[in-house]
């Protein structure tokens, strides 16, 4: 018997407040230990006419320790090394760029000098020879994790994990069907118009493909990037949970 799986959208900014909550309810403070985890924190956004995404590995205090960026279009990743100053970040990357950005808020930061904790995104611009691109980034998923991206889902390395979702993305917006199914966690459950479809095979699948990938969910896809995915529920989701999968392939889709 399959566990049930959830179907929920999730507003990826809200996880570390969400997080901060249960651990002062729960009356107990981080040891050491757990302090000392660096915190992952991903972006998303656009460079010029371009969407990225951006990844910066951060230590307490705020020192930026590692990152990388990556053009949607390549998913490669462009590595970074980066300063904090008060209210500001600069990022040099190995291919010369260099993005000058300050920190978004929403408001609820009661005056205080902003940084990666009480910030929702970051915005500015990136420049190299010459050039000189505005950036717009806002936060998708923060989490303190120390090592592998995927290790809370999967025992494989964070390139085969990616490798089954990228695969499934590409070949859902190629219109490939068979090579679509090779890449799911089967039974797939789709929520539908307010009711859910359980697909149990790759003839289910391409029986049923018309109705699932509406042209309203394909638009929706081709924004998402499933690299650095967003964590939750011991799944990882592109865009707002439009699409999860776990270690085998794609688990549920979200159409609506």
């Amino acid at each position: 018997m399959h566990k049930a799986r959830w179907m929920t959208k999730i507003s990826v900014a809200s996880l570390k407040s969400i997080v901060a909550i249960l651990i002062l309810a729960s009356g107990f403070a981080a040891t050491p230990q757990e302090a000392s985890v660096p915190d992952r924190i991903s972006y998303e956004g656009t460079l010029g006419g371009s969407r990225i995404g951006l990844t910066l590995i951060v230590k307490a205090g705020n020192t930026i320790t590692a990152g990388h960026y990556f053009y949607a279009k390549y998913l490669t990743d462009i590595p970074l090394a980066g300063t904090m100053q008060p209210g500001t970040v600069t990022l040099k990357g190995k291919d010369g760029g260099t993005f000058d950005l300050k920190f978004k808020g929403n408001g609820s930061e009661g005056g205080k000098p902003m940084d990666f904790n009480n910030s929702v995104g970051l915005e500015g611009t990136w420049s190299n020879d010459g050039k000189s691109r505005p950036v717009t980034l806002g936060l998708r998923d923060i989490a303190s994790v120390d090592g592998p991206w995927y290790k809370v889902i999967s025992n494989q390395t964070d390139a085969a994990f990616e490798a089954k979702a990228q695969g499934f993305y590409k070949a859902v917006i190629a219109g490939d069907r068979a090579t679509a199914a090779k890449y799911v966690s089967y039974p797939l459950m789709v929520n539908l118009k307010g009711k859910t479809l359980k697909i149990h095979s790759a003839a289910e699948l391409t029986a049923q493909w018309d109705t699932i990938f509406t042209p309203q969910y394909l638009e929706r896809l081709k924004k998402d990037m499933p690299h650095d995915m967003a964590i939750a529920k011991g799944q990882a989701m592109i865009g707002s949970g439009d699409a999860w999968f776990d270690d085998k392939g794609a688990t549920s889709l979200n159409v609506f």
